[in-house]
């Protein structure tokens, strides 16, 4: 009995091997981990980045008010440099913690 299954345990490993023999899946470009990802030029063919073409004055949204919008949200994101901006004020509480403006 325990011959039967060592048999056909074999006689199915044989059939598995040759299959994958006879479909050539045993080389690196077929596998299922380079099906997942997709390389860098890839990607960059498929994605195109928009750029803006537009001014401070420009009414799109996503346009930044004024040229300190960018500093303003630096200093946002640091809790000491914000709370401090709302004591004496962006400019100089921005000043303090990263320098000129």
């Amino acid at each position: 009995m325990k011959s039967l299954i060592v048999l056909t345990l074999l006689a199915l490993l044989t059939f598995g091997l040759c299959r994958r023999a006879a479909d050539g899946s045993t080389s690196t470009n077929d596998s299922p981990i380079s099906e997942a990802f997709v390389s860098r030029r890839a990607s960059a063919e498929v994605v195109q980045r928009q750029k803006r073409n537009y001014g401070y004055d420009s009414s799109v949204h996503g346009a930044p008010r004024d040229p300190l919008e960018a500093k303003r949200e630096v200093c946002e994101l640091n809790p000491d440099c914000d709370e401090l901006a709302d004591q004496i004020g962006f400019q100089e509480a921005y000043r303090r913690y990263y320098g000129l403006v």
